[in-house]
């Protein structure tokens, strides 16, 4: 993977993370970018969905006070 598609996964990233934060659906930004670069698509779908983990924790954290008493 060369400089401008590690920039683009990157982006891609960063991006698809604020959007699951915000109202899910990080995804449909992340595994096309993956598969820009030539990733296969059962590696590009597992490495989205791994990395996309941190984006859920990262909402959950941001909403905890509306989160405080949901069982």
């Amino acid at each position: 993977m060369g400089v401008p598609d590690a920039a683009l996964v990157a982006v891609a990233g960063l991006l698809a993370g604020a959007v699951n934060a915000v109202a899910g659906g990080g995804t449909l930004i992340a595994f096309p970018a993956l598969l820009a670069t030539g990733m296969p698509a059962l590696t590009a779908n597992i490495t989205s969905s791994v990395g996309l983990i941190t984006g859920y924790a990262g909402g959950a954290f941001g909403y905890r006070r509306e989160l405080t008493g949901q069982t």
